[in-house]
C-alpha cells in the first residue's frame, strides 16, 4: 500500500469514527429525553399533610370573622402552585391563628376534563373520613400524570382511608350533586378561571364579598383580610 493509500484509508477511518461516536450520542440523547418524558408518569410525589381543624374541605375555625372560599381545578397548574406553595404559608399566618375559615372547592366540571372531576370526587370521598386534604396534596404533586380510578385508589389508600367506605362512595357517585352545586355557586360569584378566591365577611348585617381571581401572592390576601378586619371594626 502507497503512502497516500494509507493517509487515504486512515482519514476513511477516522470519519467513519465520528459517524459512530455521533451516532452514539444521539442515541444517548434520545435516550435521556424518552426518561424525562417518562419519568414524571412513574416517579410519583407521595407528599401529603394534615391541616389545622380540618373538617372534609375546609379548615379552620368556622366561626373566624372571614371566610375564604377557593375555587380550584385538579388540572390548573396556576391552583397546584397555589396548593403547593402559596397555601401552606397561608395557612400558618391566617388559618391557624384563626383569622380566616378556608373551604376548598372545585370547578374541574366548569372548566376541565373527566378525570379532574374523577380526582375531585375521589377527595371528597376521601373527605367523608377527614382525609380531604392530604388527598388534595397528593392529586396536585402529581396533577401531569393521568388521574385513574387505580391511581386514585392508590393515593386514597396512601392517605390511609378505610377502602371498603372510601370505594363505596366512589361507586355510588355519591358527590354529583356536590359538585354540580360547586359549578353552580362559581358560576353565581362570575368565576371563569382557576384558581379563584371569594372573600367573605359580615358588616352591619350584611355579608361583603371580594373576588380575587387568580393566584394572589401571600400579600395581596393579607390586604384583604386586614381590609375585611378594619371594615369589622375589628383589630387584625
Amino acid at each position: 500500500m502507497s503512502k497516500k493509500q494509507e493517509i487515504r484509508e486512515r482519514r476513511r477511518k477516522q470519519k467513519k469514527q465520528k459517524q459512530m461516536i455521533t451516532l452514539g450520542l444521539m442515541i444517548v440523547g434520545a435516550g435521556l429525553i424518552a426518561a424525562a418524558l417518562i419519568y414524571p408518569s412513574t416517579q410519583l410525589n407521595n407528599e401529603f399533610r394534615s391541616r389545622y381543624m380540618a373538617d372534609g374541605n375546609a379548615m379552620g375555625n368556622p366561626d373566624a370573622p372571614v371566610t375564604i372560599t377557593e375555587y380550584s381545578d385538579y388540572r390548573c397548574g396556576h391552583c397546584g402552585d397555589f396548593a403547593l406553595e402559596t397555601e401552606p404559608e397561608f395557612e400558618a399566618e391566617f388559618v391557624e391563628t384563626e383569622k380566616v375559615y378556608f373551604v376548598s372547592r372545585s370547578v374541574g366540571m366548569m372548566l376541565s376534563s373527566a378525570p379532574s372531576v374523577l380526582a375531585t370526587e375521589a377527595s371528597y370521598c376521601a373527605g367523608e373520613q377527614n382525609k380531604y386534604w392530604e388527598m388534595h396534596d397528593l392529586i396536585f404533586a402529581n396533577q401531569t400524570v393521568v388521574f385513574t380510578q387505580s391511581l386514585l385508589d392508590k393515593w386514597a389508600k396512601t392517605v390511609g382511608v378505610d377502602m371498603g367506605e372510601y370505594d363505596a362512595c366512589a361507586k355510588d357517585n355519591r358527590y354529583d350533586d356536590i359538585l354540580a352545586q360547586d359549578q353552580a355557586d362559581a358560576e353565581a360569584e362570575g368565576i371563569s378561571g382557576t384558581p379563584s378566591f371569594v372573600v367573605s365577611y359580615v358588616v352591619d348585617g350584611e355579608v361583603v364579598k371580594q373576588l380575587l381571581p387568580g393566584n394572589y401572592p401571600l400579600d395581596a390576601f393579607r390586604q384583604a383580610i386586614t381590609d375585611a378586619y378594619a371594615a369589622m371594626g375589628l383589630e387584625y
